[in-house]
């Protein structure tokens, strides 16, 4: 009676078994209410899966390209410059929220250089009280030295400083890539077009 017994016990486990090795779905008992339940095998293979991590793209920093200075002006020399801003102004950047098209440095001769109308849109997320001008003048942070240099250039030699690029360096703070700059003529831009061509066509 008893190996009668053990019999009829393993007759249906042996069978469920065989019947998940041959078909192409899993048999989950539910204990609690006695009922066989039907899953795919990919839900079940799915539910073991490791989770893996995606690999983040690396991101060189950069906020904003002002594309018309290179177009418009010839580029004569290029310094790296600090700038102060407040704190809804850094959020905007890191949103990607700047126009350099229309900036422009000045520097004076007592080694100071602001930046003019750069367009820093305002912070959506931050409330109207905090919220800052978006076209104000801006102090950049460069040495005396270098403000009174451009500063002499810009008198005697009829150059422009205008931002160029923007972006955050790896310490996470915010740089400017400024420059010095004479206008070009209308052969001057034919011939930047002509080469722009002809390097994307090599």
């Amino acid at each position: 009676m008893l190996l009668r017994f053990i019999t009829c016990l393993l007759l249906p486990l042996l069978a469920s078994a065989a019947f998940t090795l041959n078909h192409p779905v899993a048999l989950l008992s539910n204990f609690r209410q006695h009922e066989t339940i039907a899953v795919p095998l990919a839900t079940t293979t799915q539910l073991f899966a490791k989770s893996g991590k995606k690999k983040k793209k690396e991101k060189d920093g950069t906020i904003s390209k002002n594309r018309l200075a290179y177009r418009n002006y010839e580029i004569i020399e290029t310094l790296e410059a600090g700038i102060s801003l407040l704190g809804t102004e850094v959020k905007s950047l890191r949103d990607g929220q700047l126009t350099l098209r229309d900036g422009y440095v000045k520097p004076d001769k007592f080694g100071h250089a602001t930046l003019h109308n750069v367009h820093i849109a305002k912070h959506s997320h931050s409330g109207s009280y905090f919220q800052h001008e978006e076209t104000r003048e801006r102090k950049l942070l460069l040495h005396k030295s270098e403000a009174r240099k451009l500063a002499q250039k810009v008198e005697t030699q009829g150059m422009t400083v205008v931002p160029l690029k923007a972006y955050f360096n790896d310490d996470g703070k915010v740089k400017f890539q400024i420059a010095l700059v004479r206008g070009k003529n209308v052969r001057d831009k034919r011939n930047t077009i002509k080469d722009r061509e002809g390097k994307r066509e090599a």
